[in-house]
């Protein structure tokens, strides 16, 4: 396949996959590796950030109930 021929079939595509073929290819060309689509997402810790707001007023398991919501337990 040509480059024009790549850039036609992109220019073809609706706005959300042009967007994402944009910041696949914006993170390839930055040397990151894109992220595994089968590998589980990164999430935040939020239970530092809760203890950040409230202090030590947070549960002491609410990193079980947030891993929980998240599927992960």
């Amino acid at each position: 396949m040509s480059a024009t021929e790549l850039i036609q079939q992109v220019a073809a595509l609706p706005q959300r996959e042009r967007t994402l073929f944009d910041q696949l290819f914006q993170a390839m060309k930055n040397g990151n590796r894109p992220p595994d689509p089968g590998s589980p997402p990164q999430w935040p810790n939020f239970e530092d950030r809760l203890r950040d707001i409230y202090g030590d007023r947070v549960a002491p398991d609410s990193q079980q109930i947030i891993d929980e919501g998240r599927g992960e337990h």
